[in-house]
């Protein structure tokens, strides 16, 4: 019994040492705790509430490289390199401590040579004093009372930039009006965008390492700015695929065009971004995901500490379909010979041809091989956002920004011819042997038609197609009728977009349709004998005009037409356009006879284009046809002119389509398809 107690005794002493134990453990780390306590908020509570308000954490971004864009062969188009960047934290001071540090940043960078953003230039002409957005909309920018809104109103526009000068921003009078109007450019800057820690606004892009290390070795004087490295685009050669290519540019500048959209996507207001071309249809594979950063600023909007927690991943390469050396043969033989046209003396020559276009496309594939539209353009002018510069070329006469090969809208003259053969032949009206007689003059649905050609007597299709007889196909596409031929039509790509990746019109197909969506009008009998030579209605782009020619080519099969033949990702992964097409569903025969007759067209004795394509010195047959329309102002200026064709006609690879505005005449444009097939096939002699 007593056993028994001592037992129990000593497990009560245990538990009555290991609960004192356990209690001063706990009393002692209550203390440590407390001190530490007592020591942050009442010893070094004022320092370090100090440092908090001096230290704000933010994340931060590692732009990714923008992928790059190669042509075919590996030929660089566009790339990266990297630049320095100026942005700036707004501060405490006071109206004449930030105008005479932004009169000293604006002579810093003068010196240096670099530019810097400025809203302002776009709103008033400094030079003139003249307003380039309406009166209202500036005076509600600049935060006005309602006496000052009325008096302004009707105030001269050198009246109110004095008051900006002196009540907005309050430019001391001992500041020239050009050193004033350089700061209101950065205080208007301010005014209009953010410029927080969290947000700190872009002052300058792309300036020299001279600017950035004066900038940081005199940071006392321009409190609130620092600066950081990203990529920028750079192209190579542009201007030989400037439409291709496309530009980019800053979404604050075409902020109200493009900010709906992009904000939802990540990008920031000074990000570039595509708007065009390939940058524009390929932005998202282009671009890469930016990394992230945990950064530490003070309140002048230094650096204190910087870590990398996500790093960026680089966007996509693209590689094209494209051959720059095709596409400078392309673009040097359609400037050289729209001047030879123009020097020309011809009665229909107004000597007015000023622009054009030439596509080349594999039949095999709807790969693209060049694609020139001229004029054409330097896209490294949007690098720059020089936005008088980009005034200039959306405003100038030529359009040179303009894309001929997927908008231009061309009436396609006798490049139809062979559809129209192909939709008589598929219906029945005619056989490849079936032999019209073609006089001069005859009526038909009800107009009389005159053959340009003279008076022919009976000739088939082949011959037909050779000296592109009006008379001939006013005859079969009459009795095709409008609806068969419209069906073909499609069939081979005309009316609807060829699905190239880049922006391009839908054209318009001569309908019973389009007559009355248009004009409100029914369809005439005569109205099927005009479209017939590839007039009326009719207005095709280039793009679908040589994916016609690849159709008739290789026998039947419209392929996609595409720019992008692979992408690679930043682990070396390929990943290639896939090749699509659908068959047209022309019979074998008929395909045959049409290329027949095209063949005859740069062959024969009387083709329309034997001239340029002669066996003793082209090395193989090119089928091919010319053609020529009407641009609506006869007697004033010069039709324009087209030649369509593929090659070599016995084993087709390539087909062609040229377009010359006021060209006068299609066989005239056939020399510019003659140089793309000598360099696509490597022949050295080239016709000038």
């Amino acid at each position: 019994m007593n056993l028994d107690k001592d037992i129990e005794k000593k497990k009560m002493q245990d538990l009555k040492r290991r609960f004192i134990i356990f209690f001063a453990v706990v009393l002692i780390t209550c203390g440590v705790f407390l001190r530490h306590l007592v020591n942050l908020q009442i010893v070094s509570g004022q320092e370090n509430l100090d440092k908090s308000l001096k230290r704000i954490v933010t994340n931060g971004v590692i732009y990714a490289n923008r992928g790059n864009i190669y042509d075919r062969n590996g030929i660089p188009i566009a790339g990266n390199r990297m630049g320095f960047c100026i942005q700036y934290v707004d501060t405490r001071m006071s109206d004449a401590d930030k105008n005479e540090m932004f009169h000293r940043l604006t002579r810093l960078l003068d010196r240096n040579g670099d530019r810097y953003r400025s809203t302002l230039k776009n709103i008033i002409d400094f030079d003139t004093f003249s307003l380039k957005i309406k009166r209202d909309g500036l005076i509600n920018i600049i935060g006005l009372n309602d006496t000052d809104k009325g008096m302004l109103l009707e105030a001269s526009e050198k009246d109110i930039f004095k008051y900006m000068r002196e009540k907005t921003f309050k430019i001391d009078p001992s500041y020239t009006d050009e050193e004033a109007w350089r700061i209101m450019e950065f205080r208007y800057e301010i005014m209009i965008y953010p410029a927080t820690i969290r947000d700190p606004l872009l002052i300058a892009e792309d300036v020299s390492i001279e600017t950035v290390t004066q900038l940081e070795e005199r940071n006392a004087e321009f409190p609130g700015f620092t600066t950081y490295t990203r990529p920028f685009r750079e192209y190579y050669d542009a201007e030989l695929v400037g439409h291709v290519l496309g530009f980019m540019g800053n979404i604050g500048d075409y902020y109200e065009q493009w900010s709906k959209s992009y904000p939802d996507l990540g990008y920031q207001i000074h990000d570039q971004v595509g708007l065009s071309g390939i940058e524009l249809s390929e932005e998202q594979v282009l671009r890469g995901i930016n990394g992230k950063t945990r950064k530490e600023v003070d309140t002048e909007g230094r650096l204190t500490y910087y870590e990398v927690e996500v790093p960026p991943k680089p966007g996509q390469d693209i590689y094209l379909t494209l051959d720059l050396n095709l596409q400078k043969t392309a673009l040097d033989s359609l400037e050289r010979n729209i001047q030879l046209i123009r020097e020309r003396e011809h009665k229909d020559n107004f000597h007015d041809a000023n622009a054009g276009a030439v596509v080349a496309m594999d039949v095999n594939s709807g790969e693209v091989l060049a694609m020139v539209s001229y004029p054409t353009y330097d896209p490294t002018v949007f690098l720059k956002s020089d936005m008088d510069a980009i005034r200039a070329l959306y405003n100038g006469p030529s359009l040179p920004t303009w894309n001929r090969v997927t908008n231009g809208k061309y009436a396609p003259g006798s490049t139809y011819k062979p559809i129209v053969a192909i939709a008589a032949l598929e219906t029945g009206i005619i056989k490849p042997e079936t032999k019209l007689n073609c006089p001069y003059m005859k009526e038909i649905g009800g107009l009389i038609w005159r053959n340009p050609e003279g008076y022919q007597r009976e000739i088939n299709l082949e011959r037909a197609l050779a000296t592109s007889s009006n008379m001939f196909f006013f005859q079969i596409g009459f009795s095709t009728g409008i609806d068969n031929i419209v069906k073909w039509a499609k069939n081979f790509g005309f009316g609807k977009k060829t699905g190239i990746e880049i922006g391009e019109s839908v054209g318009a197909l001569a309908s019973r349709e389009f007559k009355l969506a248009n004009l409100k009008e029914g369809w005439v009998p005569a109205d099927t004998v005009n479209a017939s030579i590839g007039q009326l209605y009719n207005a095709f782009t280039p793009i679908q005009l040589v994916n016609y020619a690849s159709i008739i080519g290789n026998g039947g099969k419209m392929y996609r037409p595409h720019l992008v033949r692979k992408r690679v990702d930043f682990s070396g992964r390929v990943y290639e356009t896939e090749i699509e097409y659908q068959h047209t569903g022309a019979k074998k025969i008929t395909i045959e006879a049409v290329q027949k007759g095209m063949v005859a067209v740069a062959n024969s004795e009387d083709g329309t284009a034997v001239s340029t394509f002669s066996t003793k010195e082209f090395p193989f047959l090119v089928a091919g046809k010319t053609g020529t329309a009407e641009t609506g102002h006869r007697g004033t200026e010069s039709n324009n002119a087209l030649f369509v064709c593929y090659a070599p006609a016995d084993d087709p690879q390539i087909a062609v389509a040229v377009v010359v505005e006021k060209g006068v005449s299609g066989a005239w444009t056939a020399p510019v398809a003659r140089d793309v097939l000598m360099a696509y096939f490597n022949i050295q002699e080239q016709a000038h």
